[in-house]
């Protein structure tokens, strides 16, 4: 079962997922969460308490990394849990994925400034 908890401000839309994401019903859901606002600059997966991904989920995260760059929208993974984030490094995802980890999802996390070249981010606690 997934659980998606959406955070919408001023900055982000941030996606909150708990639970796995696999094939059928968690797949589906977790992408029509994000494609239904497609109007966002940035969308973030908060991906922290997801313990796994089977090849649906990681074919989603390819297709909303091809997706979001077609429509014009930032795609950010937050806090990969240790089991997402070595699957992502083992099919090269983190390569075409903006990886961040960071104590918040909304930690500097949509700041344009806070981006460097690489896929893997630490955004550090700024706002006192």
């Amino acid at each position: 079962m997934l659980t998606i908890k959406i955070e919408n401000n001023a900055e982000a839309l941030i996606l909150h997922c708990a639970g796995r994401i696999v094939a059928g019903e968690e797949v589906a859901s977790l992408k029509a969460a994000v494609l239904c606002h497609q109007d966002r600059k940035v969308v973030v997966l908060d991906l922290a308490n997801v313990p796994m991904l089977d090849g649906a989920g990681m074919g989603l995260l390819a297709f909303l990394a091809g997706w979001t760059r077609v429509v014009g929208t930032r795609l950010k993974i937050a806090n990969p849990s240790r089991q997402v984030r070595e699957l992502l490094e083992l099919t090269n995802l983190d390569s075409v994925l903006e990886i961040w980890f960071c104590e918040a999802a909304t930690d500097d996390i949509s700041h344009p400034a806070a981006v460097s070249g690489h896929s893997r981010h630490l955004a550090a606690r700024v706002h006192g």
